[in-house]
């Protein structure tokens, strides 16, 4: 298999992968991997054009940072970061994918996947923080259009503004109340 096939079939998964937290919690219709994370490259990538930082770079931090859960599955965040054992398999996930892909794509992988990681850079902190936001706002949506019982919005808004350290973003979030 050639490497663009790796990539596309890396893809279809996280398109066919539907988030656990919304599954768990009988959202009808929930988003998928994949859009997640389309929503949060398109976010990642104009707030950081605004604030003067690398909107390339932060879009292609927001398309790998759950690239593995093509291979591992989708974990909740509480799961994930309790986990141990899933941090391994996500490692160990990153390592094949790279492997399928090999070269300077899959080196590109693996330099984003760790700059993501271990929060090295500007980019990658602002990524990790509207992560946050982007999953209060989803969560805001799918109340509002009568796709998650009440409390759902408060619940997921809640949990991002303990995590949300950007003043900035942290206010967004809070009109959104």
């Amino acid at each position: 298999m050639s490497w663009i096939d790796a990539a596309f079939s890396l893809g279809a998964a996280l398109k066919e992968l539907k988030r656990e937290g919304w599954v768990r919690r009988g959202v009808r219709r929930p988003e998928s991997v994949a859009d997640h994370s389309y929503s949060l490259a398109l976010l990642s990538m104009l707030v950081a054009a605004d604030r003067g930082l690398d909107p390339y770079k932060t879009a292609a931090l927001a398309v790998v940072h759950d690239l593995a859960e093509a291979l591992t599955g989708d974990l909740t965040p509480s799961e994930k970061k309790t986990n141990q054992d899933y941090r391994d398999e996500e490692q160990k996930a990153i390592q094949e994918i790279v492997y399928r892909i090999q070269g300077r794509a899959g080196n590109l992988i693996l330099q984003l996947y760790s700059e993501y990681s271990s929060q090295s850079s500007e980019e990658a902190r602002l990524v990790k923080e509207l992560d946050k936001l982007e999953m209060a706002l989803q969560a805001i949506a799918y109340e509002r259009e009568g796709r998650a019982g009440r409390g759902l919005a408060e619940e997921f808004t809640q949990s991002a503004l303990k995590e949300i350290t950007d003043p900035e973003i942290k206010r967004k979030l809070q009109a959104k109340q």
